[in-house]
């Protein structure tokens, strides 16, 4: 394998775990120059391996469902979830609400609650813009699959926000790591949760017990897991040990 040959593999990799990085940060990784950097990616572009966009490149390897087919699975457990999880809101709150399809299925029920919404979630977005509750959208850059906003200008909107509650998703929850496919959608989760006073996980009951690439945070740095009332005895006995948990 030539050294070239060798980097493409190394690159391909990186993005295939992070989703997205700039040059700067694929040169620091493969000790090269940003030129070198940058001519490799022209040829992985080449190849359909992954697009450039300015100052990086991002991988075309999708391995995560898009939001339309997550929003056909497990529905009733979903729904089951979103009726926890308001309960816990109180009214009048501010709220970070991370994207996934279950806290997307919780927006109808969290509109009653008079609450100031800021989210990631293009999807959320436009539902909650069909109320009179106060809404930001970050903005940044959008991540089709998920239909989510993700990166540093998404990131920058936190600044100087304060939030009663930050919602998060994930696609997998293993003993105490709670994991997503890409670095970017839980570095977002966790600038929102550093700047909210409680945090709390949703994932129903086929999410316990497996993993994705990325683990972005503890389960027991949460204050609290929702899940649904379909999850087992002994799952809730294992995770207990973590966190609390409704279900």
């Amino acid at each position: 394998m030539s050294l070239q040959e060798k980097r493409l593999t190394e690159i391909n990799i990186l993005l295939r775990k992070t989703g997205f990085m700039t040059t700067v940060d694929i040169a620091k990784n493969l000790n090269v120059s940003s030129m070198t950097v940058r001519r490799d990616l022209k040829r992985l572009e080449e190849q359909g391996k992954i697009t450039r966009i300015y100052g990086g490149a991002q991988s075309n390897y999708q391995t995560e469902s898009t939001t339309n087919e997550k929003l056909q699975k497990n529905i009733s457990e979903k729904k089951e979830i979103a009726k926890l999880l308001a309960k816990q809101i109180t009214n009048n709150s501010t709220i970070f609400l991370g994207a996934g399809t279950t806290l997307l299925m919780s927006v109808p029920l969290l509109l009653s609650k008079n609450l100031t919404f800021v989210t990631n979630s293009l999807p959320a977005f436009n539902e909650i813009n069909k109320s009179k509750c106060r809404l930001f959208l970050t903005g940044g850059e959008l991540h089709r699959n998920t239909e989510e906003f993700l990166g540093e200008k998404a990131e920058n909107i936190f600044e100087g926000l304060n939030f009663d509650y930050a919602l998060c998703s994930t696609n997998g929850i293993s003993e105490n790591s709670v994991t997503t496919s890409t670095i970017p959608e839980g570095n977002i989760q966790n600038i929102a949760i550093a700047h909210a006073k409680k945090s709390f996980i949703v994932a129903d009951h086929t999410k316990l017990n497996h993993s994705d690439i990325i683990t972005f945070r503890d389960l027991d740095k949460f204050d609290l897991l929702v899940t649904d009332p379909k999850v087992s005895p002994d799952d809730v006995k294992k995770y207990s040990k973590y966190i609390k948990i409704i279900h």
